[in-house]
């Protein structure tokens, strides 16, 4: 039968540390962490003084508790000794969590860790007075941070990249920033990270700084007040005009190569007092470049000015003045087999309205898009009271046995009449008979702009001898003609009305529109 002994939990007050605060602490940090019996360094409550770099062997380091500051007797406070020359701790292990960490101020120079970035959790952890909090020499990846207070600190996070490449899954939650420089900076990019109820209050630099922030996520954050002592910003702080403005004020998060906060996603962020609203802004230029959903709206931006805002009344797309706006397409989904469902358009028994507007209007066309370079064009126009509509004149180009065919939409430009069922192109015709002999009434469902016809009669013998408008007008200063149909004549060689067995037309109109009640 093996009989286990129980080993007593050592401290570093096994090891000499002094917990009243007035004597080095150092070597009794580094013995503990150096004992081959001691897998995490533990901190009871006292007042701690380092004054040289412990090496922690990628060992744990826990205290008791983090306390509200004026609280004592509870709590391990650790503190840096002025002839501390580096930081106050060194390879860290995968878990620093309970403690109460202090310097002299937040210009001190010094550093509470210098950081091993790599699969690290720092977890209830009060920072208060000093430059660096935490300092990454390489990269983070797998890097937690979560209920930490920092006051008064320079740097609440600041990853140097060494290796010149990037940080990536780091999570930073419920943190608190309160009269800080700065929180989280990132000498080169942030990707695939999440920064989730945070709050950063009177910071005088930046809660978020990276050359490059890539596919991160921002929920629930908090940002309130600047300040105008401590770490100076870079960018000069402006007074918002109100808690509305989202134009002025310094930005809640940014990238110093422009235009790199790309694919990112934003809600439920509060933005106010002193800080620029990079999530909510109606302009889009050196914006967070994802999705946003803010104020009732879905904001989806590219990383180049351009958005598309989705609210419970609309989608609008949205540019900067310089940037270049491409159609709004909304197409129907695929499967995996490519095949589409199409697009139902459902009123619910209310009106569908393509709406145009008089001072801003269609450029000139409705046009709809065939594939491989063919379309079909609905031509803008206006009516005699000069109020814009559609017109339903178009042509159509399609492939018809291996031909390039062009299909009349609408009001042709071609007719072909005849007293057989041969005619072509009079479908537009709401009114097509011999009304007498020599006599062919055509009306249209449409209303006719300036029409000019040619006609020409296939029979011979007989010939075309004029026409009537129908439901003609004739604007004040007679340059304008607009009517619905025509009355055509036709004579024999003796001047006597005749019927042609057959006659073709060309019609060329300005602009024809639907007629409206």
């Amino acid at each position: 039968m093996t009989t286990v002994t129980a080993t007593a939990i050592k401290t570093v007050l096994d090891f000499g540390a002094d917990a009243t605060g007035k004597n080095d602490s150092s070597q009794a940090f580094i013995d503990a962490a150096a004992a081959s019996n001691v897998t995490t360094v533990i901190v009871p409550p006292g007042d701690y003084v380092i004054a040289k770099t412990v090496d922690l062997q990628y060992k744990n380091l826990s205290g008791p508790g983090r306390l509200r500051e004026n609280q004592n007797g509870g709590r391990a406070r650790i503190r840096p000794g002025s002839a501390l020359a580096g930081a106050m701790f060194i390879k860290q292990g995968p878990l620093v969590e309970n403690l109460f960490i202090t310097g002299q101020k937040e210009s001190d120079g010094k550093k509470a860790f210098d950081a091993y970035g790599y699969n690290s959790v720092f977890r209830n952890i009060h920072f208060s007075n000093i430059q660096y909090a935490i300092y990454v020499k390489e990269i983070v990846v797998n890097f937690t941070m979560e209920d930490c207070v920092f006051i008064q600190v320079g740097y609440g996070l600041y990853c140097e990249d060494s290796k010149n490449s990037y940080s990536t899954t780091g999570r930073f939650l419920r943190n608190e920033f309160n009269n800080c420089g700065n929180a989280f900076v990132f000498r080169r990019q942030i990707n695939g990270s999440t920064f989730q109820d945070n709050i950063f209050e009177f910071l005088s630099g930046d809660a978020l700084l990276a050359s490059h922030i890539y596919d991160c996520n921002f929920t629930g954050n908090w940002w309130e007040k600047r300040r105008t002592t401590g770490a100076a910003p870079e960018v000069p702080l402006v007074a918002p005009a109100d808690e509305t403005d989202d134009e002025s004020g310094y930005p809640a998060i940014r990238s110093t190569s422009y235009q790199q906060i790309m694919n990112c996603f934003a809600a439920g962020n509060k933005v106010t007092w002193g800080w620029r609203n990079v999530f909510s802004s109606l302009l889009h230029d050196a914006r967070m470049g994802g999705v946003s959903a803010h104020g009732g709206a879905m904001v989806v931006r590219s990383a180049s000015g351009r958005a598309v805002r989705i609210t419970p009344d609309s989608i609008v797309q949205q540019a900067d003045k310089w940037a270049y706006l491409p159609p709004l397409v909304i197409e129907a989904c695929k499967n995996s087999a490519g095949s589409a469902k199409g697009i139902v358009m459902r009123t619910k028994g209310g009106p569908l309205t393509l709406e145009d507007n008089e001072n801003v209007a269609f450029s000139d066309a409705i046009t709809i898009g065939k594939g491989d370079g063919l379309y079909e064009r609905y031509s803008l126009t206006r009516n005699a009271a000069g109020v814009p509509t559609v017109g339903l004149t178009g042509v159509s180009e399609m492939m018809i046995g291996g031909k390039l065919v062009k299909l009349t939409t609408g009001m042709p430009q071609h007719f072909l009449w005849r007293q057989d069922a041969l005619s072509r192109g009079l479908a537009c015709f709401t009114t097509n008979q011999v009304t007498t002999e020599g006599t062919i009434k055509l009306v249209t469902e449409y209303l006719l702009d300036n029409p000019i016809i040619q006609v020409t009669v296939e029979d011979r013998g007989i010939h075309f001898d004029g026409l009537k408008h129908l439901g003609s007008y004739v604007n004040a200063s007679k340059t304008r003609r607009q009517c619905t149909g025509f009355e055509l004549y036709f004579v024999d060689a003796n001047g006597k009305p005749k019927t042609p067995t057959a006659f073709s037309m060309q019609m060329l109109t300005l602009n024809p529109s639907v007629l409206t009640s």
